[in-house]
C-alpha cells in the first residue's frame, strides 16, 4: 500500500513538471489584432463583429440587417460621440469615418444593450 501510494505521488510530480511549451502558453496570453475591415453590420440586435478593428481615415460601411432602426454610435466616457451613423431605418445601410487610431466603445443609442468595440489602428 505504501509503495502504491510513493509511486501515485512519484507520477503525480512528473505529470506536474511536464508544462507544455512556453511559447503556446505566451501566445495564448496575447492576443492578435484582427485584420482590418471596413463593414460592420447590425444583424439579431447585435454589431457584428462585435469587436471590429478598422483603419484611420477609412469609410465604414454599416449595413442594419434588421427590421428595427439602429445606430453605430461612439460612447465617449465624457463629451460628444467621435462618430455616429445616425438613425439608420430597418434593411437601410449608413456609413462613419473611422477617428484616430484608438479604441473606441460603440453601442446604439435606441438600444443601449448593443454594444461593441471598435479597434482603429494606422
Amino acid at each position: 500500500m505504501r509503495h502504491a501510494l510513493l509511486t501515485a505521488l512519484a507520477g503525480a510530480a512528473l505529470l506536474a513538471g511536464c508544462g507544455g511549451d512556453d511559447d503556446m502558453t505566451a501566445q495564448s496570453r496575447t492576443t492578435a489584432t484582427a485584420a482590418p475591415t471596413n463593414t460592420i453590420r447590425m444583424t439579431d440586435f447585435e454589431f457584428a463583429p462585435s469587436r471590429a478593428t478598422v483603419t484611420a481615415g477609412q469609410k465604414i460601411k454599416v449595413p442594419n440587417d434588421d427590421a428595427a432602426p439602429h445606430t453605430l454610435t461612439d460612447r465617449p466616457s465624457s463629451g460628444r460621440p467621435r462618430f455616429d451613423t445616425g438613425t439608420l431605418r430597418g434593411r437601410q445601410t449608413g456609413s462613419f469615418t473611422a477617428p484616430r487610431p484608438g479604441t473606441y466603445a460603440i453601442y446604439c443609442e435606441l438600444h443601449p444593450f448593443m454594444k461593441g468595440e471598435l479597434e482603429v489602428v494606422q
